[in-house]
């Protein structure tokens, strides 16, 4: 049973503990979630655990049957799966521009040019793994300019269940996409250091189409 801190909620600590089951491979695929056997695990009520249980259906954890119960989804990322959800990540990106474009100097932005200087060098002594989690950092801290903790955890969640979950195909995608997002990372540094931030979502968007090209 999972230590539980004063002042946890209930719910996360069953969410995150069913949640651990599902992406270290004990709840296999197709497994059926039982409140009660779950209850008497975590030795508490089964209200937070249905709570929990609701919730990692809407993350896509869990899929509910009806009249059968919750069960383990396919959690497998493939390409398309992988697009889909960086749609979500590009319309953050977006939004996050648009408030640097809004704000202006009131928004520092030398921790953005600092990692993005850094994937740039992981790409070009083809340090591939290194340059791959330094453009995550780059695009977490980037959203992290919205100041909002939700979209925080959103991308947070994202990047590590495709890190945990991604098939083969997918984790190449960034590598093999990785000179044009170099090439566009220090077009950005240019206009982050001109304050002409309207460019960004050309660059962000010429990142995107190189790695749909590469993936299809």
């Amino acid at each position: 049973m999972p230590k539980i801190a004063k002042g946890d909620r209930l719910e996360s600590v069953a969410f995150e503990y069913i949640k651990n089951k599902i992406t270290t491979g004990e709840y296999p695929t197709g497994y059926r979630v039982v409140e009660s056997k779950l209850s008497q695990e975590l030795n508490m009520s089964r209200t937070p655990i249905r709570r929990a249980i609701i919730n990692l259906c809407h993350s896509g954890f869990l899929v509910h049957q009806y009249n059968r119960g919750a069960f383990v989804q396919n959690t497998e990322i493939n390409i398309t799966e992988f697009f889909s959800r960086m749609k979500l990540v590009e319309l953050l990106i977006y939004e996050s521009t648009e408030k640097l474009i809004l704000r202006e100097d009131y928004i520092v932005v030398d921790d953005i040019i600092k990692i993005a200087e850094k994937v740039i060098y992981y790409e070009k002594n083809r340090e591939y793994e290194l340059m791959r989690g330094a453009f995550e950092d780059f695009i977490s801290i980037f959203i992290g300019k919205l100041n909002n903790d939700y979209f925080n955890r959103v991308i947070q969640d994202l990047w590590n269940e495709v890190n945990d979950n991604a098939t083969n195909e997918v984790r190449l995608i960034i590598v093999s996409a990785s000179d044009r997002i170099a090439e566009e990372l220090a077009n950005m540094i240019e206009i982050l250091k001109s304050w002409n931030y309207g460019q960004l979502k050309d660059c962000f968007q010429h990142i995107m189409n190189a790695m749909i090209l590469i993936a299809f």
